[in-house]
């Protein structure tokens, strides 16, 4: 049995139209300005977080003052639809491996839309107003379940970037956030293209272990 990791939006919940209108709505009012597709691609080629302090110059109390007025929008995530195949794929991967939820996320949000779907397989679910660094999130999450192997599944490059500093095997989906061909910049350990395939991967008897 091993340590099974999920990000949220772009591999559970199909967010990206609405997310991408909300957070460069909040950002807007807080002087970030997203103009473009490309530029909101750009925050997640890393940690979003540390890319709005790095790259843009936010400091830390308006990164957080985004993060609650974005908090106040999640009514607009409620019923945003689960990706067709994902509610099985969690099911059967659960029956192997120990399965929680790390996210940029919102925990309560990701815990009403799972829950509303009758997702109830995780054992934890770590969003970001209890920490905004996957990395530290990942390697407490290994710490706290200790196992043989560790993977993180994520849709964006900075998922993959934190994942490998912390010591996951990463799983790229091509379903989310980010086109497979970004993805592939950042060197997943493994590119899947269906959740039928995420199982496959996780599940068979010959899945990988090292």
């Amino acid at each position: 049995m091993g340590l099974v990791m999920f990000d949220y939006d772009g591999v559970i919940v199909d967010s990206y139209d609405q997310d991408y209108v909300d957070f460069v709505q909040v950002c807007r009012t807080h002087g970030l300005e997203i103009n473009s597709k490309e530029e909101y691609d750009r925050l997640l080629d890393d940690n979003c977080y540390k890319v709005m302090k790095e790259y843009y110059g936010l400091d830390e109390g308006t990164i957080d003052a985004i993060l609650k007025e974005w908090e106040k929008m999640s009514v607009n995530y409620v019923n945003l639809p689960i990706f067709k195949g994902m509610k099985d794929a969690i099911k059967k991967i659960a029956e192997k491996h120990t399965v929680i939820v790390i996210t940029s996320n919102l925990s309560a949000l990701v815990s009403t839309v799972l829950r509303n779907n009758g997702i109830t397989e995780f054992e934890d679910i770590v969003g970001a107003e209890k920490e905004k660094s996957k990395v530290k999130k990942i390697r407490r999450a290994m710490k706290s379940y200790p196992s043989d192997i560790s993977y993180y599944i994520g849709d964006t490059a900075g998922d993959m970037i934190e994942a490998r500093e912390a010591g996951a095997k990463t799983i790229a989906v091509s379903w989310g956030y980010q086109s497979a061909e970004r993805l592939k910049k950042a060197d997943p350990d493994y590119l899947v293209n269906s959740p039928e395939e995420l199982t496959a991967l996780l599940c068979s008897v010959s899945a990988p272990t090292e």
